[in-house]
């Protein structure tokens, strides 16, 4: 038995090892795509790098401890806009994996230091906020054409079923402490209706997120914008498509599509 257990301990320790060796071999990979002195448009060559990969939800979820979760194999609307950000931050600041993985930490995590579940920044629209106070990125929706956007974000702690974490009481009270504070601020969407008139002042690599007809919650999905002329398409990890794939009609067109969204809100990314 004691073999057996030593044998599987390494065994694992083996698996892993091949995991991480996986993801620095990729991560060299696309550090050699070509470089552009603009973070937006290194973002997009980012973001078209990994067209075809497949589509895996809930990839940050399940874990017993939080950490951070590193991966190029599959990805989820979210996990794809944070993974191009930081490996085109990695490319145009510092290229190596811990620079990769150190970006990573400071988008995903609350002033980039993990400390359980509450440290994620499970809301974009907190997510936003957070990363444009530490001058990452700017939220530009109110200036292409976005209105104030009044809602109440609880949708996590009003369906906490949903998270297994937010079983601990102490865990479930600090998500509803950050949802007040949300709450506490102004917030801008552009509507649905208005997304073409704004799709002329969208830049490559500018991130949009798209509000949410579901009651208590801040955005349904996201992605990276890719210009084509005068319109924008996006660029996104698909649910229905099962994989990152860029639409096939305009932006306007696709928010139209789908019942769920109500409009969307837009970042660009700051050379810093």
């Amino acid at each position: 038995m004691i073999r057996f257990v030593v044998l599987s301990i390494l065994l694992l320790g083996s698996v892993a090892s091949f995991g991480q060796a996986g993801l620095q071999k990729t991560f060299v990979q696309k550090m050699e795509l070509p470089a552009s002195p603009d973070i937006g448009t290194q973002v997009l060559r980012m973001s078209e790098s990994f067209l075809g990969t497949p589509y895996v939800a809930g990839s940050l979820e399940g874990n017993p401890t939080e950490r951070l979760v590193c991966k190029f194999d599959g990805l989820d609307c979210t996990t794809l806009v944070e993974s191009v950000i930081a490996l085109a931050v990695a490319k145009t600041e510092n290229s190596t994996f811990d620079e990769y993985k150190n970006e990573l930490t400071r988008l995903r995590y609350r002033d980039g230091v993990i400390d359980g579940y509450p440290s994620r920044l499970h809301y974009i629209l907190d997510w936003m906020y957070e990363n444009q106070k530490r001058g990452r990125l700017e939220d530009i929706t109110s200036k292409v054409g976005g209105v104030p956007f009044n809602k109440e974000i609880n949708f996590m702690t009003t369906h906490a079923n949903l998270y297994p974490s937010l079983a601990a009481s102490e865990v479930y009270e600090k998500l509803k402490e950050q949802e007040a504070v949300i709450n506490s601020r102004e917030h801008s969407y552009i509507p649905k209706s208005a997304i073409q008139k704004a799709e002329p002042m969208l830049h490559d690599g500018d991130i949009v997120a798209f509000t949410s007809s579901v009651e208590g919650l801040d955005v349904n999905h996201m992605g990276v914008i890719s210009k084509v002329g005068s319109r924008a398409y996006l660029i996104h990890a698909s649910l229905t498509g099962k994989k990152v794939i860029m639409t096939n009609v305009p932006l306007a067109e696709y928010v139209a599509s789908v019942p769920k969204h109500t409009g969307m809100i837009v970042a660009r990314l700051n050379d810093i």
